[in-house]
């Protein structure tokens, strides 16, 4: 658990009795990621705003988790518990219960009309790109009418991107830290 979340779910963590360690230092781990492809919203719960993720875990490679990131060893009497409260598509989840919800959203956007020049330029110097484009405009009848599906195409291909949006602050590891 990265450090900017580690206050939040280390009170719900320790309020169930489930083990976390603080890290004292920035560490390097070899880890895998919660890739979001979509975030559902259902009505608002006793002051929270339930979320639906789909999505899979992906190697994310390697990372630092720094300093007050949190390691939670599934080696402890309440894993099962551990499991339903970090594992993102959990009924009871953090992420489900909202807990996550403003790591979802996107803080940054770029305008229509400068999105529309990178997009040329981006089809300019890519050929895959190109190619990845065409083939979603002959396979998706809802992509094809939707110019706005087209630039959010390119937008989640540009550096500009903000990919953590599309994550779940949880890392998965092989090995303790």
């Amino acid at each position: 658990m990265p450090a900017a979340w580690a206050a939040r779910v280390g009170r719900t963590l320790r309020a169930h009795g489930v083990v976390a360690q603080p890290l004292e230092a920035a560490t390097r781990v070899t880890a895998e990621t919660f890739e979001i492809s979509s975030v559902e919203y259902d009505k608002p719960f006793e002051g929270r705003l339930p979320a639906k993720l789909r999505g899979a875990w992906r190697p994310a490679g390697e990372l630092v988790a720094p300093p007050g990131s949190l390691f939670v060893p599934i080696a402890q009497p309440r894993a099962r518990l551990l499991l339903n409260l970090l594992e993102p598509q959990a009924p009871d989840s953090c992420a489900s219960w909202g807990d996550f919800n403003a790591a979802f959203e996107e803080k940054e956007d770029m305008e229509r009309y400068v999105l529309e020049d990178e997009a040329r330029a981006m089809l300019a110097r890519d050929p895959a790109l190109e190619a990845a484009f065409q083939k979603r405009l002959r396979e998706d009848a809802a992509f094809r009418k939707s110019p706005e599906a087209r630039l959010r195409f390119f937008y989640e291909r540009h550096p500009a991107f903000e990919r953590e949006t599309r994550r779940v602050p949880v890392w998965r590891l092989d090995r303790a830290p």
